[in-house]
């Protein structure tokens, strides 16, 4: 009897002994969330303005420039009513309220991609170019100057 007790004892230890081990040696459930987190690549938060800004900074930097510096440069939201090229009704834009060059850019966010389609110096047919939004903020929203720079620009948009 007192034998069925001592191993009774030592295998109740063990059990812990091993339990105690296993806890230690596992991540805690914060660890495992921080891992999981930045594991993962969150889609940077921008507004639609933003989106225009950093698409204009990819496509034509110094059109881009002048017209803000102007106060000519239009951000707007493609409505029903526009009389825009095919394939970009559901776009946004920005276009020059004087409009020498004829150029535009349209926009639109997809998921963690921006479809970028765009026309210049007079030329009707659209370009398309596809950007992740990693990438306009990787090259144009990094530094704390170039956030300013952008979120200038973005208070600088004429609404229609």
């Amino acid at each position: 009897m007192k034998r069925k007790v001592i191993i009774t004892i030592i295998i109740l230890i063990s059990c812990l002994w091993v339990a105690v081990t296993i806890n230690f040696n596992r991540p805690s459930s914060q660890q495992v969330q921080d891992e999981t987190q930045s594991s993962q690549q969150p889609r940077p938060k921008f507004t639609d303005q933003q989106i225009g800004v950093l698409a204009g900074l990819a496509i034509s930097p110094e059109w881009l420039k002048q017209n803000i510096a102007a106060n000519q440069l239009v951000y707007g939201i493609v409505k029903p009513s526009d009389t825009v090229p095919a394939g970009v009704d559901d776009y946004s834009y920005l276009v020059a309220a004087d409009d020498q060059d004829g150029t535009t850019i349209f926009f639109k966010a997809e998921g963690q991609t921006v479809i970028i389609k765009y026309t210049s110096q007079r030329n009707t047919k659209l370009k398309a170019k596809a950007l992740t939004l990693s990438q306009l903020k990787k090259e144009f929203y990094q530094t704390r100057s170039q956030k300013r720079e952008v979120d200038d620009y973005v208070a600088g948009l004429r609404t229609e």
